[in-house]
Formats: structure tokens, sequence, C-alpha cells
């Protein structure tokens, strides 16, 4: 098993701020059980990176479960670039010009 850096983008972690504050106005449960979910993926990132595939642009992507959100990150080396979590239904690939 690998080991990675994980880094996120102020950008990629204002969306998951704005999505936990969206969430939590409609239920502090669902709010949580979003940000825990995020945060797995994040921590799942550090060391099984590789394991998720890459889009048309080379970019890796992994699809939460029970969230209609996806992270979209680099990795080079041992460094795994958070690029975005983004929603799955509002303006795709918005991020790609970061």
């Amino acid at each position: 098993m690998s080991s990675y850096q994980v880094l996120l983008l102020a950008q990629a972690e204002a969306e998951i701020g704005e999505a936990f504050h969206w969430y939590f106005e409609r239920s502090p449960l669902a709010a949580h059980a979003f940000r825990s979910e995020v945060f797995e993926a994040i921590d799942r990132l550090a060391t099984e990176a590789e394991m998720w595939p890459l889009d048309e642009d080379g970019v890796r992507f992994y699809h939460l479960r029970h969230f209609p959100f996806t992270i979209h990150y680099d990795l080079e080396g041992v460094t795994v670039t958070v690029l975005a979590v983004a929603h799955q239904r509002r303006r795709p690939g918005y991020w790609q010009g970061r």
C-alpha cells in the first residue's frame, strides 16, 4: 500500500464548506453525514489514490456513494491534489479552468 500526501486547493475546501452549509440548513444530520463521507474519501486518497479512474483530460475522479458529488484530483508522484469537490448535476467541468 502506498502513502500519498493529500493537498486540498482552497476552492475545493470552500466547496466542501458550501455543501455542508447547504445540507445543514435542511438537515444537520445530512450535513454531518456529507462531511464524514467527504473526509473518509479524502483519507482513502492518501492510501489508494491510483485506484480511481482518469477522465478524458487525465484527471482522476472519485464519486461519493451517498451524495451527488465527485472529488476530482491530480496524482503526481506521491502528491494528491484535490482540485474540486463538485456537484454532479451543476455546471459540469466548471473547475477545469482553475
